[in-house]
C-alpha cells in the first residue's frame, strides 16, 4: 500500500500546493495538507499534525515541509523520531506531490528518497542557446 502524504507549510502553501497538484494529476487519496497560520504557533501546528497522524494510525506516512528548520519541519521532525512510520522531506515543492502521486512506491522509506531527488531535480536554471539572444530576434519575420 502507498504511503500517505501529509504536506506542511508556513502560510497556505500546503494546502495550495495540493490542490494545484489535484488540478494536474486528480484526487489524491488520504493526501492532507496543514497550514501553520500566522497565529498557531508550535502548539497548534502540532496539535494539527498530531489530529492527521491519529486519522492515519499506524500506516507509513510521508511528510512533505517546506523549509528545514522552521516550525512545521521542526515539528514533522519531531514526530519522525517519535514514530517509525514517518519519514520527512524538506523543500516542499509542486514537484514533489506530483511525483508522490504518480509513483507506485509503496514504502516510506523509498517513497520520501525517491522524492528527495526528484526535489534537487526539479530545481534547474534555464538557459539561453546563444548569448546573442535579444529581443528584437524574437520579433522577427521572414
Amino acid at each position: 500500500m502507498k504511503p500517505k502524504l501529509i504536506v506542511m507549510s508556513h502560510g497556505l502553501m500546503a494546502q495550495e500546493t495540493l490542490k494545484s497538484a489535484q488540478m494536474i494529476v486528480g484526487e489524491i487519496d488520504g493526501a492532507v495538507a496543514i497550514s501553520m497560520l500566522e497565529a498557531d504557533g508550535l502548539e497548534v501546528t502540532t496539535d494539527k499534525l498530531r489530529v492527521a497522524l491519529e486519522k492515519i494510525g499506524t500506516e507509513d506516512v510521508v511528510i512533505l515541509v517546506d523549509l528545514l528548520g522552521g516550525t512545521p519541519s521542526n515539528v514533522a521532525v519531531k514526530a519522525f523520531f517519535e514514530q517509525k512510520n514517518i519519514e520527512v522531506v524538506t523543500g516542499l515543492n509542486l514537484s514533489l506531490v506530483i511525483e508522490y502521486a504518480v509513483s507506485p512506491l509503496t514504502s516510506a522509506l523509498e517513497m520520501a528518497e525517491y522524492l528527495a531527488t526528484v526535489g534537487k531535480d526539479s530545481i534547474q536554471k534555464v538557459e539561453r542557446l546563444s548569448n546573442d539572444f535579444d529581443e528584437e530576434d524574437e520579433y522577427e519575420e521572414d
